[in-house]
């Protein structure tokens, strides 16, 4: 016995060992956030180009060259172009090349801080996803997994990493859309169609404001660097093609008049200002060029000349303000995608005094705007859309069969008065639920929980809180709701003993130890009390690793063999975790759980809180005499004086079907045979034994923890 202690002990500081030292797997080094073709491969993502330009305009794109000098295409990073954040609420910093027919003739991920794939999920198959783009049109449309659409071109999602495929998916296109739209080569049609909500009647200014119709930027003295009481600038701006804002600002005459002059495809913009500087600037006056304010979005920049150009007194509405100038610009076709946020940029300029007066000094600012569905609605799925609800529409179907299930246990602990009724009934609902819980919820959706989500928790209460970053995994989220509740109300062990997917394998593969006849092994209480703790300290471990260095956190939180068993093969990982995963599924054959009840991080946080529950195993007073519930309690959760420790338990409830059962608790027996007999049979003895019986039968609801 003390040798199979040994050696088994052994085995798991060795299998911990391996998991704690950094074993390779590593995220793309750099971190280069600039395009600089000198050191970034901007030949791999355009083959055929030698020789990259700077364009004549100040945008971030590289023009790519052969060597008879020849146009190839364009090379640009996805940073200069787009903002898409993905898992880790970073970008996916890619590189790609565009040919003059619109092809994708490439693409490179330079960075990223996905923690799944700094550990886990290899990296390969990030590279291996992006290659799928090469030679696609940028205005192909490409969704991740499947699709009814016959119209669309389905991409095999990353398993296991589903939000960084949708995240890496917009990256690309609308990377790609966006440089293609820049020079000339992806027509602006291909954008989202839409179209305007109309009424007759003129809205208020204040209807307007609060509508969210008008955009605002205001440029402060102070932010100019210089000193006074008005503002620098105070701009207000609207899209006015629908007639309750256009009637609103231009008034009735003015508004249908210029809604004639429109071509198909125009569109309205008007501006309004005040402040000591003007949006017009002197350009107009030289060159007839607004050289003060800007439209732009993405790569495209619309700069306005005076033939776009009509002047504005004011607003009409009643209510509105008074401003020192106007302007009605008129928005050609193709130059604005309505249906997208675009940013309006002032550049401010002043005489700097300190340099003699004779130097401008100029400082641009901006502010993002999107029209309101109240004004545009789009007329197909938006491409802006926060990825947390792509994920959720994408995993509809999942989600909906998850919540089922999920009810569904719970449902047998709210009947537990029925479930635990009959010990084979309950021994029947347990395996169902393990082998459901394992084939369905791990191996089919993929919804293990890990201390990887506790982490990201801890991480983001100490930074900053991001709501989308939880509800971009649905099935994680969700599973996270039902952990939350039933441990609150039942304990820890209705998800470690009943849902999760990998404590459902470990009790499985012990189960099947038994059907082999294998020996069982079993440390003695005094090694037991003492390695139960381990678990806790696993837990403190990857926190402060993780404040420390999210990346090296996650990389320790290997310890749970979780992406070996679900999301990767684990022989095609590296020798170290394929080691640790069969160490513990090859112990778990004669040790009943042994990750779950000494090792597991996500356990002893859910452990903490389980001594709270409201809800636990019916005792009575003769529990603290009996050893019937012991013996057959596999988790050890239950003290000599019979009260169960909730930080133990994994509610497989079979002490609930022994209090109910008369033919096995010893009080129930007793009362059972003695009131069989006539009363005027039991002796006085009896009736002694009778009433002391029924004493030990009654429900204390030993529910504390010790």
């Amino acid at each position: 016995m003390t040798y199979l202690i040994k050696q088994a002990l052994l085995g798991f500081l060795l299998g911990l060992v391996v998991v704690l030292v950094p074993v390779g797997a590593k995220a793309s080094e750099g971190g280069v956030y600039k395009l600089d073709c000198s050191k970034l491969d901007c030949k791999g993502v355009l083959p055929g180009a030698v020789r990259f330009n700077k364009p004549k305009t100040q945008a971030k794109y590289r023009v790519g060259y052969d060597a008879a000098g020849k146009l190839v295409g364009w090379v640009v990073l996805s940073t200069d172009v787009v903002d898409v954040k993905a898992y880790s609420g970073k970008p996916l910093v890619t590189l790609v090349g565009l040919t003059p027919k619109g092809v994708i003739s490439g693409a490179k991920v330079i960075h990223h801080s996905e923690p799944i794939l700094l550990v886990g999920i290899p990296e390969s198959a990030l590279f291996h996803f992006v290659d799928f783009y090469k030679g696609k049109s940028a205005t192909a449309k490409i969704v991740v997994g499947s699709s009814d659409d016959p119209k669309t071109t389905s991409v095999d999602v990353i398993s296991g990493a589903t939000v960084t495929s949708l995240a890496q998916n917009l990256t690309i296109l609308d990377t790609a859309r966006t440089l293609g739209s820049a020079v000339g080569v992806v027509k602006m049609a291909q954008a989202v169609p839409g179209h305007f909500v109309r009424e007759d009647k003129p809205w208020t200014w204040q209807r307007m404001l609060d509508e969210g119709v008008l955009g605002h930027l205001t440029v402060t003295q102070k932010q100019m660097g210089l000193s006074g009481d008005q503002p620098f600038i105070d701009i207000y701006f609207a899209v006015a093609d629908p007639p309750q804002i256009g009637k609103a600002l231009l008034g009735v005459h003015e508004y249908e008049w210029k809604l004639k002059q429109l071509k198909p495809g125009e569109h309205l913009l008007v501006l309004l200002g005040n402040g000591t500087s003007s949006f017009k600037g002197s350009g107009f006056v030289r060159g007839g060029i607004f050289d003060r304010v800007r439209v732009e979005q993405g790569l495209r920049s619309v700069t306005f000349h005076d033939q776009d150009f009509e002047n504005l007194s004011g607003a009409a509405a009643d209510d509105a303000p008074q401003f020192k100038e106007g302007a009605i610009f008129t928005l050609r076709k193709g130059k604005l995608d309505l249906g997208a946020p675009f940013d309006l940029v002032f550049l401010g300029s002043h005489y700097d005094f300190k340099r003699g007066a004779f130097q401008r000094d100029f400082k641009a600012f901006r502010t993002s705007f999107r029209m309101p569905k109240s004004e545009y609605v789009l007329d197909g799925p938006d491409p802006n859309e926060a990825l947390w609800l792509r994920a959720w529409h994408h995993s509809r179907g999942k989600s909906i069969f998850l919540v089922a299930y999920l009810l569904l246990i719970a449902a047998v602990f709210a009947g537990r008065r029925w479930s635990t009724g009959d010990m084979k009934r309950l021994k029947r609902l347990h395996l169902v639920a393990l082998v459901a819980s394992f084939a369905l919820l791990g191996v089919w959706l993929k919804a293990q929980p890990s201390v990887t989500q506790v982490l990201t928790f801890v991480g983001s209460v100490v930074g900053q809180l991001r709501w989308g970053l939880f509800l971009s995994e649905p099935v994680i989220f969700i599973s996270w709701i039902y952990i939350a509740v039933v441990t609150l109300v039942w304990g820890r062990g209705v998800f470690c003993g009943w849902t999760c997917p990998y404590g459902a394998l470990n009790e499985l593969v012990f189960k099947l130890g038994r059907v082999l006849h294998l020996p069982t092994f079993e440390l003695p209480e005094r090694f037991h009390t003492k390695l139960r703790w381990a678990r806790y300290g696993v837990l403190v471990l990857l926190v402060g690793t993780f404040l420390y260095s999210s990346e090296l956190g996650e990389k320790l939180a290997e310890v749970e063999p979780f992406k070996s068993t679900f999301f990767v093969l684990p022989w095609t990982r590296q020798a170290g975790f394929f080691a640790w995963w069969a160490l513990l599924i090859g112990v778990s054959l004669v040790w009943y759980r042994p990750f779950c009840r000494y090792l597991c991080p996500l356990g002893a946080a859910l452990a903490l809180p389980s001594s709270l529950r409201a809800s636990g195993p019916h005792r009575r007073n003769f529990c603290a005499h009996c050893t019937i519930c012991t013996r057959g309690c596999e988790p050890r959760a239950i003290r000599a004086d019979g009260i169960i420790d909730s930080r133990e338990c994994l509610s497989c409830m079979e002490c609930e079907a022994n209090y109910r059962d008369e033919e096995v608790c010893p009080p129930l027996v007793g009362i059972e045979r003695l009131t069989r007999k006539a009363k005027e049979a039991r002796s006085e003895h009896d009736e002694q034994r009778l009433r002391k019986l029924r004493q030990d039968a009654e429900d204390r609801k030993r529910r504390k923890v010790a």
